[in-house]
């Protein structure tokens, strides 16, 4: 029987979400991490994310992109590494971290705020009753030099994505409130799909990113311990408290269920 933490891997999501066309077309292309799969995605994307397959939180994440007449690459945030051929590339990460399997990724060209991309979090939870409810968003914004959004591991912040999406692609009210429910909309969507996954979820965390075209992206769904912290530093605590109140109901009837 696959423990817990390989049921949850990356590329076993990837392959479950992708079974369904009203999440797939929101999923970026997606592989296994080798020497051939990191050549042809830097030839047809230029750039490029490495992460590793059953880490969370941010932990390890790697950006790699084609330059002038070489190669970079950052893990989480900091100074730019160099590679003279993608062999030299591939090398340079794995002995960068631990000894794992990676997934690679297409960079979404995301949005900005202040030159810093940003991503959402979108909290889905089960009430006393096992029902799932929307309990709220969250703006999560890179730290400076990081290519990653997690706020504790990247030196970033939060704010409201009302905030975000007015400075970064200067949506009216009308264009927020219909983006807004399209992310709830998206995440209603993969909670129901997620039924059939073989893990029992209570709270689901889905970090989710628009481009600078406006396009919505899956980054990633965490079916397992989300952060709530991250929405008790929003200014309104009204997430917060009903992210809270939601998880003390959940905890109250199923005690055996956690």
């Amino acid at each position: 029987m696959q423990s817990k933490l390989a049921r949850l891997a990356k590329w076993n999501l990837h392959r479950f979400y992708s079974r369904y066309p009203e999440i797939a077309k929101y999923l970026p292309p997606t592989m296994i991490f080798n020497p051939s799969t990191l050549s042809n995605f830097l030839k047809k994307y230029n750039s490029v994310y490495i992460k590793a397959n059953r880490q969370h939180t941010g932990k390890g994440i790697i950006k790699a992109w084609r330059a002038a007449k070489h190669y970079k690459f950052v893990r989480v945030r900091g100074k730019a590494n160099l590679a003279s051929t993608t062999s030299e590339l591939y090398d340079k990460i794995l002995h960068s971290g631990s000894k794992t399997t990676y997934i690679i990724q297409k960079t979404i060209d995301l949005a900005q705020i202040n030159g810093r991309p940003f991503d959402i979090r979108v909290m889905m939870m089960r009430d006393g009753k096992c029902k799932w409810h929307y309990a709220g968003m969250v703006v999560k914004v890179a730290g400076e030099q990081s290519v990653v959004s997690n706020v504790q591991r990247g030196g970033g912040y939060v704010m409201r994505i009302e905030d975000a999406l007015t400075q970064s692609l200067h949506f009216d009210k009308r264009r927020i409130e219909k983006m807004k429910k399209e992310l709830i909309s998206l995440c209603s969507k993969i909670i129901r799909y997620s039924e059939e996954f073989p893990f029992y979820s209570y709270q689901s965390g889905i970090d989710l990113a628009v481009d600078k075209e406006g396009r919505i992206w899956i980054i990633e769904v965490n079916l397992h311990n989300p952060s709530h912290g991250l929405f008790n530093k929003l200014k309104n605590k009204t997430f917060y408290q009903r992210i809270r109140f939601l998880f003390a109901d959940y905890r109250k009837h199923n005690k055996r269920l956690i």
